[in-house]
């Protein structure tokens, strides 16, 4: 009993060789974002800082903080010349994407939201309230969670 017919055999081929190609794009994909992920940050922590010198803000965004064990909200920072930390997330509604950046006081509770965007007050006057207390509520929770971890490197 034969399964596989002789004209088959090229089709297989052909599968094998699209799978191949597949996994190596997702392979070299995943390298790429894996070894730019130093890059990234330095941009990520500069574009933010030079929007918080725009805004006036004294503030600035100093390094990345990791923990092993607590869900993401964000990308965590510490800050230069404090010990708050700060929390840069993003909001997506009625198709508009905003980023924020919420500092964090030494306790634990966000301080303040600050839109990364050119129109601040237009910002807060289209997304409801309720949203960026959900927005706040997670980031302390979060960030009670580290605290009682000691979760923090």
């Amino acid at each position: 009993m034969k399964l596989i017919k002789a004209g088959d055999v090229s089709g297989l081929k052909d599968l094998g060789v699209f799978a191949g190609w597949l996994m190596g794009i997702f392979l070299l994909g995943g390298l790429l974002w894996y070894g730019t992920q130093h890059a990234r940050v330095n941009m990520m922590i500069r574009s933010v800082n030079m929007v918080l010198d725009a805004l006036e803000d004294p503030r600035r965004l100093k390094s990345p903080l990791t923990s092993r064990s607590t869900p993401e909200q964000g990308s965590r920072f510490s800050l230069v010349g404090t010990n708050g930390r700060a929390v840069v997330f993003s909001v997506i509604t009625e198709g508009t994407f905003v980023p924020f950046v919420a500092m964090i006081s030494p306790e634990g509770k966000v301080e303040e939201l600050v839109p990364l965007t050119g129109n601040p007050d237009r910002v807060f006057a289209r997304l409801s309230p309720g949203m960026l207390t959900i927005h706040t509520r997670r980031i302390e929770a979060v960030e009670a969670l580290i605290a009682s971890q000691g979760d923090e490197e």
